[in-house]
């Protein structure tokens, strides 16, 4: 079994050298495995994660490494702790590069807008390794001020939704990913009509209904299904979220090409035949 371990190190903001103060180090480690189990935690049963301190060291620059762990034997950590670190690399990188803020960022923006400001005061260098082999999560003062402008850009957003056009409706879509929104059960869907990835927000019946049954999986299969709810719309009128009251899977059924060959949709006649009674001229 992999052991999944994650290794953050905190250099001060004038050199390696520099002074950190505890509760400066102390807060950006704790705060950095806050944000790491909050992207893990969009894993089914990734809530169920803790961590194991395995090494911890003051020198310059300061460093501490955990390995992930569960006490639920039902739970096994490795992919879905890999998986996790993945979103948090993959939605990280997005913030810093000034794209959409991911909906467990949201949730935990104050956590983040902390730990991406003690970048700015104090702490200098930030390097998260989650892989061994992989690039490292680096934080320093110019990509903490994008990430932060990111993270204020989508909270000014959020609060000029625009929400007056809606409609209560059906549509059919593909699943995106599975995720919160707003600290709320959402699948992230794909409208058919226009390509666009949108939350739809799970009611508290219907997440236990299809809880069980959607996972990670389905981002991969690009599962189809039809949502029934309210439909809320932005000023292009395209589809910004879906409150969603029902769902159910649109499977594909398997034709049997035979019987398909042996329907007779015109009854006996000839194609001219049918196109003639179709358009009134056997009449004639």
């Amino acid at each position: 079994m992999t052991t999944e371990r994650v290794t953050i190190q905190v250099e001060s903001n004038i050199g390696e050298d520099g002074p950190l103060t505890v509760f400066d180090t102390l807060d950006q480690f704790k705060d950095a495995f806050e944000l790491l189990t909050a992207a893990i935690s969009q894993e089914p049963g990734g809530e169920k994660i803790r961590w194991r301190l395995e090494h911890l060291s003051k020198n310059s620059p300061a460093t501490v490494t955990a390995v992930a762990y569960t006490d639920d034997p039902e739970v096994v950590a490795g992919p879905l702790v890999h998986r996790g670190k993945q979103r948090f690399s993959r939605d990280m990188a997005a913030l810093r590069e000034g794209g959409s803020v991911s909906p467990w960022l949201r949730q935990k923006s104050s956590v983040a807008k902390q730990f991406l400001r003690r970048n700015l005061n104090g702490v200098g260098k930030t390097a998260i390794v989650l892989e061994e082999d992989a690039p490292q999560t680096i934080l320093v003062e110019r990509s903490a001020r994008a990430s932060l402008k990111s993270l204020e850009r989508a909270e000014a957003a959020a609060e000029t939704e625009d929400k007056s056009h809606s409609e209560f409706g059906v549509i059919d879509a593909h699943v995106g990913r599975t995720d919160t929104y707003h600290g709320k059960p959402a699948l992230y869907i794909k409208d058919r009509l226009s390509g666009s990835l949108v939350p739809c927000v799970l009611s508290d019946d219907l997440a236990a209904k299809v809880g069980p049954a959607h996972s990670w999986a389905d981002a991969w299969t690009n599962k189809r299904i039809r949502v029934k709810g309210r439909i809320y719309y932005d000023r292009d009128g395209q589809i910004s979220r879906v409150s969603a009251v029902d769902m159910e899977d649109v499977s594909p059924r398997d034709v049997n090409l035979k019987e398909l060959r042996e329907i007779d949709l015109l009854s006996g006649k000839s194609p001219v035949e049918h196109l003639d009674k179709l358009w009134g001229y056997s009449d004639d």
